[in-house]
């Protein structure tokens, strides 16, 4: 889990769920604590109102002379059963128990129990079972010698309805609840986390050279990561500038002492003047990639290729008249964001390669690859290269002939180039003029 936003909704997510849920509990707990006292407080309202309507007759039996008006204790079945006993003989009962009765293992005072109700001519068939709720009570009255057991059940069906109810509505509404919250966190995510994409965004264009430092305002959490990141880029600025000075100044103090050497030598002493001239070509390519490494990424210029590339053929055809270089003139001109002297490295070396090794023709293409890349083709009718050179000819100090003069460095240093602009160059057989083809791809600008 890599993505700082889904960390946060992540954790802000279960946090949401933990909290509903906990608090869905409680209040399901709540309410059903609240219904089934409601209940109860019902059922014992009822039985006082049953206790309040009784009256004793002169058989010291028991007459209820006020009925519960609840037009279930008038149908039969209902759940909603009221009896009066005295001891273990019934004196009355509502009409919705029909031929039943409560006796003691039916009933448990105070609790719940099981009321078995059948009709028909076959007692043993049961048509329901209902889940009762019973409350009894024993008073004594003036004039009876033995308490009267007055009982009434209340079928619970109706207050377990309500919890049902209750749960079913407050668990739809923390689902919704829930989902809002979690839209919410996103768009929170989101939102919150877009000033760090603008610095994203910056920093693109400040590595493409379109800015220098991050300009824009930034929230007050985010502001100081922005003036670190402005102040880093100052400071690099400053060691690169450092790296440029000491890269000139150490060309200065190479130059001059083999400038002085190469006077004082004796001028027959060719195999010592020529290892002088190959010392300062090494100096030379050694400091050009010192100078790449360290500012080849800072350094921005629109630069027209195509009339660039122009430029670099005139000038090879009057190193090399015997050479025909032939330039696709067909292709619409297309922009490359970098140095100048890195282009005149980059090309100048592939150009000179083919015009050494070609025996006539060297042949410049373009290809348009789309995206923003064009690919750059440039072949020759020269020997070619061996798969194992093609492997080995980007390596540092190789050469493909050691009899002829040079440090080796010049492909190394134009792959150098081309992956400091995040090219790809690779080489292949040409195969219509025979020889090799050097294939370079680079990130342009069309307009």
């Amino acid at each position: 889990m890599n993505s700082l936003a889904v960390r946060l909704f992540f954790s802000a997510t279960v946090w949401i769920i933990l909290t509903l849920l906990s608090a869905g509990l409680l209040l399901s707990d709540l309410n059903k604590q609240n219904n089934f006292e409601a209940f109860d407080d019902r059922l014992n309202l009822l039985v006082e109102t049953l206790i309040g309507g009784s009256k004793v007759d002169s058989s010291e039996g028991i007459t209820v002379v006020t009925s519960i008006g609840d037009p279930r204790f008038f149908q039969p079945y209902s759940g909603w059963y009221w009896q009066i006993n005295k001891g273990n003989k019934t004196l009355s009962r509502s009409r919705s128990m029909w031929d039943q009765v409560f006796t003691p293992d039916k009933r448990l005072i105070g609790g719940r129990t099981q009321f078995i109700d059948s009709v028909g001519n076959n007692q043993d068939q049961v048509i329901e079972q209902k889940n009762l709720y019973i409350v009894e009570r024993e008073i004594s009255f003036p004039g009876i010698t033995e308490p009267i057991t007055f009982i009434l059940s209340g079928d619970t069906f109706e207050y377990k309805e309500n919890i049902k109810n209750f749960d079913n509505t407050l668990s739809a509404i923390l689902i919704f609840l829930g989902v809002g919250l979690m839209i919410a966190v996103f768009l929170q995510v989101r939102f919150g986390l877009f000033p760090l994409n603008k610095i994203k965004d910056a920093l693109f264009k400040i590595r493409n050279g379109d800015k220098e430092k991050l300009e824009a305002k930034y929230p007050l959490e985010v502001q100081p990561l922005a003036t670190e990141i402005n102040d880093l880029l100052e400071h690099n600025e400053k060691i690169v500038e450092r790296a440029r000075t000491h890269v000139g100044n150490l060309a200065h103090v190479l130059k001059t002492p083999l400038a002085v050497i190469t006077n004082e030598i004796d001028k027959e002493n060719k195999l010592l003047s020529n290892q002088i001239i190959l010392m300062k070509k090494h100096i030379d390519r050694y400091l050009k990639k010192a100078h790449l490494e360290s500012v080849g990424k800072n350094i921005k210029t629109k630069i027209a290729f195509i009339e660039f590339l122009n430029k670099m053929v005139l000038i090879f055809q009057k190193i090399y008249p015997s050479k025909q270089i032939e330039l696709d003139k067909g292709f619409k001109e297309f922009f490359v964001y970098g140095s100048l002297e890195d282009m005149e490295e980059l090309i100048g070396n592939l150009i000179e390669n083919a015009c050494k090794w070609g025996r006539e023709r060297v042949r410049i293409k373009f290809e348009n690859l789309g995206k923003n890349e064009v690919k750059i083709l440039i072949e020759d009718d020269g020997p070619g290269l061996e798969k194992e050179q093609k492997n080995k000819v980007f390596t540092r100090g190789f050469r493909v002939d050691e009899q002829t003069p040079g440090s080796g460095l010049g492909l190394n240093i134009v792959k150098d180039i081309v992956e400091i602009y995040k090219g790809k160059i690779w080489l292949d057989k040409s195969s219509s003029l025979g020889g090799l083809k050097v294939n370079i791809i680079l990130p342009v600008s069309l307009i």
